[in-house]
């Protein structure tokens, strides 16, 4: 990735009838006129989401087949459709909202820095994002339940990490102080957030593990527009 400058992005999405994603790109370092502006397209193109939300709001509380005409004037960036989502992306030099962070307004919800996606699946989770045209994602085996621990060491864990469709060779084990009892033991595993998301800024499996060593949580961390996976110890009891 090139260091030069840092890509932001934002993104409002609206659940309802449809979908709808308000997508921005934005830097840091601009003169100020120019955040001032584009602030102002922000703003107007999420007050003209909430105005939409509105519409549909009433338009389905009349009843199947009902219709209406719905102003709908947005003159910077690009608009699209894409897997169910109305995306409105601009390039920009602002940073408007902090990145890595999300709010809701009734029907919207908006995030900044954040393309991380998760799928749940009966045996693994799946987290993935993008860094320009490249995918990067790692697939983990899930493992027990909160209320139904299971044995399993840390070897079991990643099933595959993957860059464009090439998964990388190699496996994952891990210990703690070069003990082998600490990799293996009981516990389970968890998806956070769980179930299928979009938009996230960061998503974690952590796997909860009670060896002879001492228990601990493994936590598998995928931040937006990274090409690697961060690991971490936390909650260490002896």
């Amino acid at each position: 990735m090139e260091k030069k400058s840092q890509i932001w992005i934002s993104v409002i999405i609206y659940t309802l009838v449809a979908l709808l994603a308000l997508i921005l790109l934005l830097n840091t370092a601009i003169p100020i006129l120019t955040e001032m502006k584009d602030r102002a397209v922000f703003s107007k193109v999420k007050d003209t989401m909430l105005d939409l939300d509105r519409h549909i709001t009433e338009i389905a509380n009349q009843g199947e087949g009902s219709q209406a005409d719905v102003a709908f004037e947005i003159r910077e960036g690009e608009v699209r459709f894409e897997n169910n989502q109305l995306i409105w992306e601009i390039e920009t030099s602002s940073r408007i909202i902090s990145p890595r962070t999300s709010t809701t307004i009734g029907n919207l919800i908006i995030s900044s820095n954040a393309n991380v996606r998760t799928y749940e699946l009966d045996n693994a989770y799946i987290m993935e994002t993008n860094i320009k045209n490249d995918t990067f994602s790692v697939r983990i085996n899930k493992k027990g339940t909160k209320d139904n621990k299971v044995t399993y060491t840390t070897s079991q864990l990643i099933d595959y990490i993957d860059y464009n469709g090439n998964r990388m060779d190699g496996n994952f084990t891990f210990s703690l102080n070069n003990d082998a009892s600490s990799a293996s033991g009981t516990g389970y595993t968890e998806m956070i957030p769980s179930g299928n998301n979009t938009n996230l800024g960061r998503a974690k499996v952590v796997a909860h593990m009670d060896s002879g060593f001492g228990e601990y949580d493994l936590e598998f961390i995928l931040e937006s527009y990274s090409d690697f996976l961060t690991v971490k110890i936390k909650n260490f009891k002896p």
